[in-house]
């Protein structure tokens, strides 16, 4: 009788321990910030960051860069060359005027951003 209950305390150990471990890995592959919020790589280009790096670049790029970083009166723009040395300091010799004192540093990195995803 002692070694038939015994087993069935084991028996419910470990199932507990497996139902935890499982319900600690669905949790760490599911999320992926410090507040739990889940994000998978195909919603990237919907994060918060990006689409205000999208209103931001509809605000101050398009007028010379286009609604698709085509180009226009500025350059096709593209993750390679859009620089936040740029996007601060301009680029007289090209045209390209300093957002440094109209655009913070993280409105900056999300125009990058935006333009990276």
């Amino acid at each position: 009788m002692f070694n038939d209950l015994a087993n069935r305390s084991l028996i419910l150990i470990i199932g507990v321990a497996i139902v935890v471990v499982a319900a600690g890995i669905y949790y760490v592959s599911t999320s992926s910030g410090p507040n739990g919020e889940s994000l998978n790589p195909s919603e990237v280009a919907t994060s918060p960051k990006s689409i205000k790096g999208e209103e931001l670049y509809a605000d101050y790029c398009t007028g010379c860069h286009g609604t698709k970083g085509v180009g226009g009166v500025g350059p096709p723009l593209s993750a390679s060359n859009a620089h936040r040395s740029v996007i601060e300091n301009g680029n007289f010799d090209e045209g390209m005027p300093a957002f440094k004192d109209e655009l913070s540093l993280e409105e900056i990195d999300s125009i990058i951003d935006y333009l990276n995803s």
